[in-house]
């Protein structure tokens, strides 16, 4: 079963989109209905075939705002186990269908006021009524076409853009039929009613046949703005770690544009810097993008800037082991001779572990063919034995002396703290120290005096198993 979104009471949320854009198909709608019943008594009233022609246009638009208003409602509906990018491609199917009806009209008006031409032209009654219808159209459908284009942009909706561009020419065809009506009224050309008729339908069938190549894109996935394809690009490859972009893919459903991108990053990162590279991707699509709902794939690759070590610990962990202790030296011969110590799970053999340390050679060399001979040191992990006990008492004669020996190193300022530690089953002993050093030293530096100090305890502690010293900057108080 797949998860779908839901309110507290169970039921799909709906489009956050959806009020508006209803809002104004209904208001469409109360408007065609006004438009289509003047047109209509004023166009038989007058005989005018340019008002008749353009009350049969607000006939097909009142289908038209009804297909609307269905196909935003359908698309709103949230995705299910039927439709699991959502219902968007709805509004794609209903600006076909209005641009199929658009054509259809418009052809009827053409051949009809061509066979009009043919014949004797009608009488054509031009009066108030009918230069008042005409300027109640113009203004009503350049009012909505505006308004419906500002909610289609805003909500991304195929369906009502549709509807803007529709309205936009059926504002422009009064525009014509009233320039017609002039003429016959002014200058006694009856024949302008006809010829406006023709104009009005050639530029109307022409706006038709572009909403029905953007519906049927719409429907065939076909993404025309090119430029969107390179903001996406280059929002991509400005993210920080991206190294690269292979693939990218876009494609809308009504509201939602659905983006597919894969990107290539460094194969050293760990699985949580990758999560956060890719989560900062997605963050940045929707900031530019907005209604996205973004997919983003990734693949490892080796960069320019990736180290040996880096390289070394990557293919040692395609193993699920780490290394420690790992060394490059340049031997006499001029190769490079590779060391590092290896742990398995307790209890695993010598054949099994040397087995794994040969399939890890062999891509070393693979991965670095500067590499000449690997020494591996093999061993089992420590993980499953006690844990060491903080040795409760410390006298107040180990403390001076092991105060006193690291602080008789140059540049170490003092001892911030110490404490021992013991394996009771072993009596193996490990010491921890924290010194505190200039802050204008560098880390090279640092390490340098730190190697120093662990370098004397040993002399004067050879009972110590292992010295752990720990650098803090004079003055850092945080940890103590």
């Amino acid at each position: 079963m797949i998860p779908y979104p839901e309110n507290q009471s169970g039921e799909s949320l709906e489009h956050p989109g959806l009020f508006p854009k209803l809002q104004a198909a209904w208001i469409s709608l109360a408007v065609t209905i006004i438009l289509v019943t003047a047109k209509l008594a004023i166009g038989l009233a007058t005989g005018s075939l340019a008002i008749l022609s353009l009350a049969a246009e607000s006939g097909i638009d009142l289908a038209a705002v009804l297909i609307t208003l269905l196909a935003v409602r359908v698309s709103s509906i949230p995705p299910d186990e039927d439709h699991p990018y959502g219902h968007g491609k709805f509004e794609s199917l209903s600006a076909l269908a209005q641009g199929l009806l658009l054509l259809g009209v418009t052809i009827w008006i053409v051949i009809h006021a061509a066979s009009h031409r043919m014949g004797n032209p009608s009488v054509v009654t031009v009066n108030g009524w009918s230069f008042g219808v005409l300027v109640l159209s113009v203004t009503l459908d350049f009012w909505r076409a505006q308004k419906l284009r500002s909610i289609g942009k805003q909500h991304h909706s195929s369906a009502l853009e549709s509807s803007s561009i529709h309205f936009f020419t059926d504002a422009l065809s009064a525009l014509v039929a009233g320039v017609a009506l002039l003429l016959v009224k002014f200058e006694g050309w009856i024949a302008a009613d006809d010829w406006a008729a023709i104009a009005v339908g050639a530029f109307v069938g022409y706006l038709s046949i572009r909403i029905i190549a953007s519906a049927i894109d719409g429907l065939t996935d076909r993404f025309t703005i090119t430029g969107d394809y390179r903001r996406l690009q280059s929002i991509v490859e400005r993210t920080s770690g991206v190294e690269s972009v292979t693939r990218m893919r876009m494609r809308t459903a009504g509201p939602s544009l659905f983006v597919e991108v894969s990107v290539l990053l460094s194969r050293v990162l760990p699985l949580s810097a990758i999560e956060r590279i890719i989560a900062n991707v997605e963050r940045a699509i929707l900031s530019e993008f907005p209604n996205a709902e973004a997919t983003v794939h990734w693949r490892p690759v080796r960069t320019a800037s990736e180290t040996p070590f880096e390289t070394i610990k990557m293919v040692i962990a395609e193993h699920g082991l780490l290394p420690h202790n790992t060394e490059l030296s340049r031997m006499a011969d001029g190769r490079i001779a590779l060391d590092y110590h290896l742990e398995f799970r307790p209890g695993a053999s010598l054949l099994y572990a040397e087995e794994i340390s040969r399939d890890i050679e062999t891509r070393i060399h693979e991965e670095l063919p500067q590499v000449g001979p690997v020494f591996v040191h093999l061993e089992e992990e420590r993980s499953d034995r006690a844990l060491p006990q903080i040795e409760d008492a410390m006298s107040d004669e180990l403390v001076t002396r092991i105060t006193r020996v690291a602080s008789s190193v140059p540049a170490a300022r003092g001892v911030r703290e110490i404490h021992l530690f013991r394996d009771e089953r072993d009596q193996n002993m490990k010491l921890v120290i924290t010194v505190d050093l200039p802050l204008q030293l560098s880390l090279a530096e640092a390490h340098d005096v730190v190697t120093t100090v662990e370098t004397e305890l040993r002399k004067q502690f050879p009972e110590l198993t292992r010295i752990l010293v720990q650098a803090k900057p004079d003055g850092d108080k945080r940890i103590a």
